[in-house]
């Protein structure tokens, strides 16, 4: 885990290096390395929508589309696998963290060789990339696409080239990953505040003070378990006092509000920001406001979330202050480990062949089409699907609801559902139930 923290300042800037000395290496490296111990897939709530189900709609597959599993070819016992990770490739702290993350977990870790595919946002030259990697000889592959159209043909080329995939971050449409894993949201939160607390303690001697609690969308799942995570640390230092507002994803339309509760509370210790341009209106507004430089500085600013929006503070150097709380990490080793497990047991066994008919009766008997997610469209769940649908019966303790994590997901551990002829047409792009390339929709709670 060293590596990770020595490999992150080596890559920085001047102005970033500066920043390291506010962040000491046992509190950067011990909260990374938790981060990457903690399962790998996102957790999402879930409450309760009534939605109809439509009349299904035949949808061919695309050409060269392959229905079936790639074949194990490794011997881990005297094979060194040769894997491809594919980013998104932006130059900022979460897409750098994942690709140093990956360089250790792969590398050092387990031992194996590694091809980077880095394409600087541009998702022809990702295709092409992962592209060329498969005429060298890779034997799986770990991607984040760029677009979940554009860069199906990664899904496409790798089944085709019988080579195993795994996806993290966003999903691959027209393909049949053996899982696809996301970042921890509620984890996020939670490791937001237990550094505020420590940074706290160490600046002020007492978790005390005003704690800037800056929402997303109130609504969505992710915001649900971003601040649950916050939540569920804060509410144990009855003298911390968390000052919530903010109620949506744009930064501009929140800026008002969040100036004016600086404004009000100038005794301000911590800011909590659930997005990575809410940094921007904390030290736009704190300036704005007449703060001192050094002021700014002292604030304790947490972010589970500086992807995508926060290049400029990045470049400029304000992002320095803040402190991100990344399982971007995590995400990488349940790939690699995803791989493993692969090539030691071949594909996850819960997972339906393809081409067997999908029945809720038999293979999610708990799901009902009174399934109810507050804030999101109506889900469709079709009793002749072309979306996938997931979950786990591993009851989270702080809210009783059932993670449910992007289909068709899958893993060693997890009890995932695939639909067979997963096929999202352009069509289906538009429609409200496909919620771009992150489609995390929730179940019902089991009692």
């Amino acid at each position: 885990m060293r590596a990770i923290y020595e490999l992150f300042v080596e890559n920085m800037s001047g102005e970033q290096k500066t920043a390291e000395q506010k962040v000491s290496r046992r509190r950067f490296i011990g909260y990374i390395a938790a981060a990457a111990v903690v399962a790998g897939a996102a957790a999402a709530g879930a409450t309760y929508y009534l939605a109809r189900p439509p009349t299904p709609t035949a949808t061919a597959p695309p050409a060269g589309y392959v229905k079936k599993w790639p074949t194990p070819k490794l011997d881990l016992k005297k094979d060194i696998p040769y894997v491809c990770a594919a980013f998104i490739g932006l130059a900022n702290p979460w897409d750098e963290l994942n690709r140093i993350g990956a360089e250790w977990y792969c590398k050092d870790v387990l031992g194996w060789n590694l091809e980077i595919v880095w394409p600087e946002a541009d998702v022809k030259r990702e295709n092409d990339g992962v592209e060329m990697a498969i005429k060298k000889g890779v034997d799986g592959i770990v991607a984040c696409p760029l677009d979940s159209l554009a860069n199906a043909k990664i899904g496409e080329m790798a089944m085709n080239a019988d080579i195993p995939l795994v996806e993290f971050g966003i999903d691959m449409y027209h393909s049949w990953p053996l899982a696809m894993y996301q970042r921890d949201d509620y984890d996020s939160g939670k490791f937001c505040a237990l550094f505020a607390v420590d940074e706290l303690v160490r600046m002020y001697g007492k978790a005390e003070g005003k704690a800037l609690h800056i929402h997303g969308y109130r609504g969505s799942m992710s915001d649900f378990l971003r601040s649950g995570g916050w939540i569920d640390v804060i509410s144990q230092y009855p003298d911390i006092q968390n000052i919530e507002v903010a109620n949506s994803w744009v930064a501009t339309a929140e800026y008002p509000k969040i100036k004016a509760a600086m404004a009000a509370n100038p005794d301000l210790r911590v800011a909590y920001e659930e997005m990575g341009g809410f940094h921007e209106c904390v030290v736009t507004g704190a300036r704005e406001l007449g703060w001192p430089e050094k002021k700014i500085q002292d604030l304790i600013c947490v972010n589970c979330d500086l992807f995508p929006v926060n290049i400029i503070g990045y470049e400029e150097g304000t992002q320095d202050y803040c402190h991100m709380m990344p399982t971007g990490p995590d995400m990488l080793t349940e790939c690699f480990e995803q791989l493993r497990e692969f090539w030691k047991k071949g594909a996850p066994d819960c997972i339906p062949p393809i081409g067997e008919p999908f029945t809720f009766e038999k293979y999610l008997p708990e799901m009902q089409w009174d399934a109810e997610v507050d804030g999101f469209k109506p889900l469709q769940f079709l009793k002749d699907p072309v979306w996938g649908i997931a979950g786990s019966k591993t009851t989270n303790k702080q809210y009783g609801y059932c993670p449910v994590k992007p289909a068709p997901c899958g893993g060693p551990e997890t009890s995932w559902v695939v639909i067979p002829d997963r096929i999202i047409t352009r069509e289906d792009y538009k429609e409200l139930c496909i919620y771009w390339n992150w489609p995390i929709w929730g179940l019902k709670a089991w009692k």
